[in-house]
């Protein structure tokens, strides 16, 4: 994997928080990861993240795109 620090993404909309939920994680929804897979998506982490440094557009919560952004950057 190369640095993807440098590599050009495309902009993609912010969504404003939850006023009921600001830290984007609450008790009535489904964790963004249970075990290895990214809840919704039918993708392990490890696979996201390749398909992430690929540029593919991933159906991602905001959360579940953080956990694979820091996973690909070289994070635990």
């Amino acid at each position: 994997m190369g640095d993807l620090r440098s590599t050009p993404t495309t902009p993609r909309p912010v969504r404003e928080p939850d006023a009921s939920c600001p830290n984007g994680v609450c008790s009535s929804s489904a964790p963004p990861l249970i075990g290895s897979i990214l809840t919704g998506t039918g993708l392990t982490l490890d696979r996201a993240v390749e398909l992430y440094t690929e540029g593919a557009e991933l159906p991602l919560t905001d959360v579940q795109r953080r956990i694979v952004e820091e996973r690909a950057l070289g994070g635990r």
